[in-house]
């Protein structure tokens, strides 16, 4: 924890501005992930109509590990690369806490106020979808999702959005663990710009 708080000091001397703690940085870009979560979330709630958002959905989600790592990267470099491994992984499980964070009270606003019927119109579809299937698979998926609806078993919205904030925090520390060995294999360059 000493060896972190040392870095952090190291990170950003040289740069006339006091050095920002990694406990900062992943505050502020947290929110930005948090912003691109919730994103993610309404154009997924809007791709319920319109199918061609999907695709945006996709590529927004497949953005995230890179945005992660430009996150963490910048923080190295501004280290001069003598940030430690464990603060860098320290760092993205922060961002994706932030962010799982305001992403789970973005979707727990929506579900519970603005869209109330959101969990059950999702089942209705599912039923939907599944009806139209061929397979015995579908029309048992198609049954239970009716049997959910009909017995009102259907989760809260809070416990919808306590587990993508779960889910979120869980992938982003496994993610950050891999991107912090990465950043930290990747050369600094020796003037402290940026890569």
């Amino acid at each position: 924890m000493e060896s972190n708080n040392r870095n952090d000091r190291q990170a950003g001397s040289g740069s006339g501005r006091p050095p920002r703690s990694i406990y900062e940085r992943a505050g502020s870009d947290g929110a930005w992930l948090g912003l691109w979560f919730t994103a993610i979330f309404g154009l997924s709630v809007a791709s319920m109509r319109v199918g061609l958002l999907n695709v945006v959905v996709l590529t927004m989600a497949l953005l995230v590990p890179f945005i992660a790592y430009r996150f963490l990267r910048r923080t190295h470099v501004e280290a001069h690369g003598l940030l430690a491994y464990s603060a860098l992984w320290m760092q993205g499980i922060l961002t994706f806490a932030a962010g799982s964070l305001i992403l789970c009270a973005a979707a727990f606003i929506f579900m519970r106020w603005i869209y109330p019927d959101f969990i059950l119109d999702t089942l209705r579809l599912g039923v939907e979808f599944y009806s139209n299937e061929s397979t015995g698979t579908g029309a048992e998926l198609a049954e239970e999702f009716q049997t959910i609806i009909d017995r009102k078993l259907a989760p809260s919205p809070f416990t919808i959005a306590m587990v993508w904030m779960w889910l979120g925090l869980f992938s982003g520390s496994v993610l950050s663990m891999f991107l912090a060995a990465i950043v930290r294999l990747v050369k600094v360059p020796v003037d402290g710009g940026r890569s």
